[in-house]
């Protein structure tokens, strides 16, 4: 759902959907018939279905970085929607626009959504119902890792790609969580506060 839009270079004239990672709807687009990436879905429907999860980013943090035209050599860190970070880039000093922040973890607390990774990602491996052998990716959100499978060419799910790099691509923020700085200290303090504050346990159980 990241991906940008890509009509693969053959001639068809396919009408297809894709999610824009600018706008965050899902829109139409001219598929020409072979290649392309996976971010490319037959109907509205499946589009949505599969992105739905992607968190909403803030409109200034899908602004291209923008160094603007002055020459001073200031380190900023600006939202990069392809790799779904905040990343660091050299500010001239004047103008540019608002996907500017003066420290990593501004960056983060303004921009970063706590879960990136889409539905699909968490769909089994599903070879679907026909008897072709073509070679897919997907991936394994238990070891977080992209798995080359053999596809039968029809049904399955969406947790089917071409290549190995489209897989990582889309799936490789799955369920991961907003970092933080300084986590660990706080994890520290959070679990020092509950030795403090435990009460007795009573066990309740569930109806």
């Amino acid at each position: 759902c990241l991906l940008p839009p890509d009509d693969g270079p053959c001639r068809a004239l396919v009408p297809r959907w894709y999610y824009d990672r600018y706008t965050q709807t899902c829109q139409e687009f001219t598929y020409g018939g072979c290649h392309g990436n996976a971010n490319n879905f037959l109907t509205l429907d499946d589009c949505e279905k599969s992105c739905w999860t992607i968190k909403k980013v803030p409109k200034l943090c899908r602004m291209e970085a923008d160094g603007g035209p002055c020459r001073s050599h200031l380190k900023r860190y600006a939202f990069n929607l392809s790799s779904m970070r905040c990343e660091e880039f050299i500010y001239g000093g004047c103008y540019g626009n608002g996907n500017n922040f003066r420290d990593l973890q501004s960056c983060v607390d303004h921009c970063l959504p706590e879960k990136t990774g889409p539905l699909l990602c968490y769909s089994p491996k599903d070879e679907g119902l026909c008897s072709s052998s073509v070679p897919r990716y997907y991936y394994d959100s238990s070891s977080k890792s992209c798995k080359e499978f053999k596809y039968t060419g029809c049904g399955g799910n969406a947790n089917n790609f071409v290549t190995e790099k489209d897989c990582y691509n889309v799936c490789r923020k799955a369920g991961t969580q907003k970092p933080g700085i300084n986590k660990p200290m706080n994890a520290f303090r959070r679990k020092m506060m509950r030795k403090l504050i435990r009460k007795p346990q009573t066990y309740n159980p569930k109806p």
